[in-house]
């Protein structure tokens, strides 16, 4: 199989809004394999971390992200990683942590509904970074430096990524992360 391009599956949960943590995880493991499968339909493999591969095409990535009612992963060239959230009431400052002084600083000058969406955005950024670097919430969120969230420019560890929005309903955000091209990286600084 040869591709060029990320391509994405998904679907919505038909679940009660009082499912079970537990059930909800079970559905969306069990949603998650089979949207890869309908993309790809051969064997699938996991990392330790729990991150999905195909061993009989190594050059492929594939990501997946959940999201209360929300199923979605991608497959494309290469590395990449995935992630959305339900953009809804959260106290900052409980994952403060995970934001760099400066984007601290950014969302606190924002209203609560700026500050809400924009923190959102920046949490996925990072997980989809994590996420395309094998490691996912095992390393910190604050590790990744989010340069220039309009024009998708993230930095991890001396490593620059690239950051797409992914097209989803207006009360949700996320983003798909691939690295840079070694030609692109001196373009983009």
């Amino acid at each position: 199989m040869s591709m060029r391009q990320v391509i994405f599956n998904w679907q919505w949960l038909e679940l009660p809004a009082d499912a079970a943590r537990t059930a909800r995880r079970e559905a969306q493991r069990t949603v998650s394999r089979q949207l890869i499968q309908q993309l790809l339909p051969v064997p699938l493999a996991y990392h330790r971390l729990g991150q999905p591969y195909f061993p009989s095409h190594p050059q492929l990535g594939v990501s997946v992200s959940h999201t209360h009612q929300l199923v979605m992963v991608a497959l494309g060239p290469g590395p990449l990683g995935i992630d959305v959230e339900q953009v809804r009431p959260h106290d900052l400052d409980a994952i403060r942590r995970a934001f760099t002084p400066a984007e601290w600083q950014f969302l606190q000058s924002l209203s609560v509904q700026e500050r809400q969406r924009l923190g959102w955005q920046l949490w996925t950024a990072k997980e989809a970074v994590l996420k395309l670097v094998g490691c996912g919430l095992t390393h910190a969120p604050r590790q990744v430096e989010v340069l220039d969230l309009k024009h998708g420019r993230v930095r991890y560890q001396s490593q620059s990524y690239q950051l797409t929005p992914l097209v989803l309903p207006t009360t949700y955000v996320g983003f798909l992360a691939q690295a840079v091209p070694p030609n692109l990286i001196g373009k983009l600084s």
